[in-house]
Order: structure tokens, then C-alpha cells, then sequence
């Protein structure tokens, strides 16, 4: 949709419900975020016209000039009809609406809702809400209506996240800038009254910038359930479309109800078409970032749920084991042949105190080099599709290099490589070397073992259509 091209990149705001004796309502804190926070040429409207932050209110959108690109609606419900047909006479075709008391409230709003949509409808306007908190772009577009100083803003990346819930996307944001995960884009749909979930997967699905799609969605309406899952399944050939369902108890189908008024629907079902369209349903928060971080990169295939684990501590080894044990995937025991083959390339001297049955402990006595050269070789064990790194970067030998040099090693092979290390700003260097050369870095060991759980979830959907 061209009006949705237009939202997420807007070259001229509007902002109808600002205030000239409240600065702190939600209209103002979008004006001052679009106007001197994202450098918009941005129009305040107020029916008293008057001034905000220096700046002339217009008293409607018809008296405004004619270069408006996108609209963000923050007044009563009310009087949502009335600026939406102000918007589509004057053939702006994108429209944020912020304002609750729609559907969410009982059959009163739901009436209001109705009639808002057949506006957009008439005049072909894109129109994301209503009670929504809007659009986030780094460095771009933020028409959330709270604070900058209160919310944390990721930095700039190939992640898309989408969701029903404003306050669960604010969440994801702050755990996002935290684990140093870059996003494209954050949009909050709310009610979803007229732009769906699927409509802005299979927008996200064609950018170029975009990696990987999230959604957090608490149900769908009469009849859309089908056209999300044949969206995903489109859009699944290109990128990964990762869904954290809510409303999946009966507590949390009832709290749907009171939220956006969001159909939860059978839940049975929901999952069975997910894994059957290509949809990789993540259980739960952890999940969503482990797939965030993993597929923000490019991951090679994982043909087989067989993995190849190197650490240099045997108990990390067996939390590993026992946590990929939990999704199905497995740790199988290398053959003495191939364990010979590890033994030969490492430091003579650290050769007979290391263990190579996999998961393989090559103890705190090995260096970059033993890392080096005992990945190489296990990355060409047939018995193996992927490899699990566990770096405890306290070992002496291990250099600050380590990730970087890791990394390259794992170019020259077709098999997926995960790694974890401490989220210590002392390994900051080897993370960030790590990285910088493709290989996703998880925080924690459960972290690692998810993201090659998604990576196994993805192919196996790919093998099963007869894509590879």
C-alpha cells in the first residue's frame, strides 16, 4: 500500500489535538517529537487556533496548507469522523489515530468505529488505530504520545515489530535498545479497525531493510484469521514472520475483550495453521527476542536437528545439552574418528585433558587458535548440521579477537553457528566481533539453544514445501 510507504516516511506531519494550555498532552508530545525530535515541517491544529512552542495552530486541517503527508489523530472520539473526512477532501492518504473509545469500549464505540472506517474506506486513506500509540522509525517518524526521556529508543536495524498492545511494543523497545538489537520499525496497530496486522506483514515483507517480521496479536476478527495466515505464508518465502500469540489461556481470551476487542479464536487451531502457513510462534517473550536476534542476521540452513557444542567449562556444556533436549534438539556423540580429528589440531600440550564427545570441553587452557582450528574441523562433520559456540571468555588464552576470528572461521562453512558469551561490557569487543561478521550473539545459554531452534523451525518449514 502506497499509504503505507507514505506513514512510515513522511516528508510533512499534522497533529490535530494539540493544546495551547496543556503541554503535556498526548498531542503536543507528538507535535514537539515530530517537529524538533524528528525535524518535520509538522502543522499543529487546534479549533482555537492560537500558538504552541512558537509555532501557528491551525483551527482545522482544511485551513491548513496542502503539503500534509500524514495526519496523527489525538481528540475525542467523537470528533474522529469529522477530521478523518477534513483528511480524505483533502487527499491526504495517511492517517495515525491515537484516540481511545472506539470498539474497545462495548457497541457505542463499535458504531463509531464502523463509520470511521467506511471515511478511510471512501476516500482511500491508510488508517492505522485506532487506540493505538502510532508509528516509531529511528531516526525518522515517533508519533508515540509518551515522553521521550521515559522511553528507551532501539537504534536503527532489520527488525519490524508490529502489535495490538501499545504497551507491550513500548516493552519490546526497551528490551530491544538494551540487548542492542536494531529495529526498521515499531507500529502500534491498537483496535486495527482498517490496516491489519497482515497488511503491514506483507508491506515489511517487501522492504528490503527488513529481516525479520514480529507481531504480537491477540486475536482477529470475523473472517481475517485466513487472510493473515496466507499473507505470512507469502511472505514466509522471504523472511521469517515470528507471532507471539496473547489471549492463549482463558484468563488471557477474556482480558483480549477489555483490551482491543480482539476474537482470540480456538487456539489449537491457531497454532496448526501457524506451523501449516509458516508462521514461527514464539511461546513466549524470550522466544521473541531469541528469534529477533537470530533472524535480524542471515542464518544458514539447519538441515537436521544435530548440533556440534564447543565450550571451555563442562557444566555450560551440559545446561546446554539439557536445554536443547527441552526443543527437540540434539548433541550426538562425535566418533572417535572424528574426535581424533579435533584432538590433532589442538595445542599438543592441552590435547589429552580436553574432551571431544560433544558437547566438547576444550577446558580454560585453550586459545583463539584451538577455538579456531577445532571449529574448522567440526564444521565438516556430516554427523552435524550446526554449531553452538559457548565462550567463557575468562580463560587465559582467549583474546579479545576471539569473536571476530571465530566468525571468519564459520564463513568458509554451510552450517549455521550460534554463539553465547556474558553480557559483560568487558566482552563488548569479542560480541561485537562476533557480530560484525554475521554470527548472532545470544546473552544467556537457553538464548542460544532458542535461536537454533528457530533456525531448525524455518528450514524444517522449507524442506517440507520442497524449498530445499
Amino acid at each position: 500500500m502506497s499509504g503505507l510507504r507514505t506513514m512510515l516516511n513522511p516528508k510533512v506531519t499534522a497533529v490535530v489535538g494539540v493544546s495551547t494550555s496543556n503541554p503535556f498532552s498526548p498531542g503536543n508530545v507528538i507535535f514537539r517529537k515530530l517537529a524538533f525530535e524528528n525535524a518535520l515541517p509538522t502543522y499543529p491544529i487546534n479549533p482555537k487556533g492560537g500558538f504552541v512552542e512558537g509555532v501557528e495552530v491551525y483551527k482545522s486541517i482544511t485551513e491548513a496548507p496542502n503539503d500534509i503527508e500524514l495526519v496523527v489523530i489525538s481528540v475525542p472520539a467523537k470528533y474522529v469522523p469529522g477530521v478523518l473526512t477534513e483528511c480524505g477532501e483533502k487527499g491526504i492518504k495517511a492517517v495515525i489515530v491515537v484516540s481511545g473509545g472506539f470498539s474497545e469500549i462495548g457497541e457505542s464505540g463499535t458504531q463509531l468505529q464502523s463509520e470511521i472506517v467506511e471515511i478511510a474506506n471512501k476516500f482511500k486513506i491508510s488508517m492505522v488505530g485506532p487506540n493505538c500509540i502510532g508509528v516509531y522509525v529511528p531516526d525518522l517518524l515517533d508519533t508515540f504520545f509518551l515522553p521521550s526521556e521515559r522511553v528507551a529508543r532501539s537504534r536503527r536495524g532489520h527488525a519490524a515489530i508490529i502489535s495490538q498492545s501499545g504497551g507491550w511494543l513500548i516493552e519490546r523497545l526497551e528490551e530491544f535498545a538494551d540487548r542492542r538489537v536494531g529495529i526498521a520499525a515499531a507500529v502500534s496497530i491498537g483496535n486495527a479497525a482498517q490496516i491489519k496486522v497482515a497488511d503491514f506483514i506483507e508491506h515489511f515483507g517487501n522492504d528490503k531493510n527488513v529481516n525479520v517480521i514480529l507481531c504480537y496479536i491477540e486475536g482477529f476478527g470475523p473472517n481475517e484469521g485466513r487472510y493473515f495466515v496466507e499473507v505470512c505464508s507469502k511472505i514466509a518465502l522471504k523472511k521469517p514472520v515470528v507471532v507471539l500469540k496473547g489471549g492463549e489461556s482463558e484468563a488471557g481470551h477474556r482480558a483480549t475483550q477489555s483490551h482491543t476487542s480482539s476474537l482470540a479464536g480456538d487456539q489449537a487451531i491457531a497454532k496448526a495453521a501457524f506451523n501449516q502457513y509458516g508462521v514461527i510462534h514464539a511461546l513466549d517473550e524470550d522466544e521473541v527476542m531469541a528469534y529477533a536476534k537470530i533472524f535480524s542476521f542471515t542464518p544458514k540452513y539447519m538441515k537436521t536437528n544435530r548440533i556440534g557444542t564447543l565450550s571451555v567449562s563442562g557444566g555450560h556444556g551440559v545446561i546446554a545439552s539439557d536445554e536443547a533436549s527441552a526443543y527437540g534438539l540434539e548433541f550426538p556423540p562425535f566418533s572417535e574418528e572424528e574426535q581424533r580429528a579435533m584432538r590433532e589440531v589442538m595445542t599438543p600440550a592441552y590435547q589429552n585433558i580436553a574432551s571431544f564427545r560433544n558437547p566438547c570441553d576444550l577446558t580454560g587452557s585453550a586459545s583463539d587458535i584451538d577455538y579456531e582450528n577445532v571449529l574448522d574441523i567440526m564444521l565438516t562433520f556430516n554427523s552435524i548440521d550446526a554449531g553452538l559456540l559457548l565462550l567463557l571468555p575468562y580463560a587465559p588464552g582467549i583474546s579479545l579477537q576471539i569473536g571476530a576470528r571465530v566468525a571468519n572461521v564459520s564463513k568458509r562453512h554451510d552450517k549455521a553457528v550460534v554463539a553465547y558469551v556474558p553480557d559483560l561490557e568487558k566482552y563488548e569487543v569479542i560480541i561485537r566481533g562476533f557480530e560484525l561478521n554475521g554470527i548472532a550473539v545470544a546473552d544467556t545459554i537457553e538464548e542460544a539453544v532458542q535461536m537454533l531452534n528457530g533456525i531448525r523451525r524455518r528450514t524444517r518449514y522449507f524442506q517440507r514445501i520442497g524449498v530445499i
